[in-house]
């Protein structure tokens, strides 16, 4: 695979969803192996997703932040692999989740959008 095979995986997946309902996406493509994915996503609900990829194909992403808001700007989670102060048996990758800093492998964009789908399909509320 190469980044440009990547990016269309991305757009492909992002053009099939039926929960989002606006976005802003920026592919910059450094080479054939190395690329970034920066931008927003507006689901239906009101949910935000602003996110930043660095991605090396075939090696583990050098750095990631993935954070969904709710209608009201809320934080409801945070993937990264930043540096933390506390110790996390999958370091650097974690999630944050409220004040809480959880244990997380590795994610890319993908995995992201699809644990937001299936929350936002098993809310209370969506049925």
């Amino acid at each position: 695979m190469v980044i440009a095979d990547y990016f269309k995986s991305i757009e492909l997946q992002l053009s099939n969803s039926k929960l989002i309902a606006d976005k802003t996406i920026d592919l910059k493509e450094f080479s054939s192996s190395e690329g970034m994915v920066t931008g927003r996503l507006l689901f239906l609900g009101g949910y935000s997703l602003n996110f930043m990829e660095y991605i090396l194909i075939g090696k583990q992403r050098p750095k990631y932040r993935f954070n969904l808001s709710d209608s009201k700007g809320k934080l409801i989670f945070r993937y990264d692999n930043a540096p933390h102060h506390i110790e996390i048996s999958t370091y650097p990758h974690h999630k944050h989740i409220g004040k809480q800093v959880k244990s997380s492998e590795q994610i890319g964009l993908a995995e992201v959008i699809s644990e937001i789908e299936i929350m936002i399909l098993t809310e209370p509320n969506s049925k």
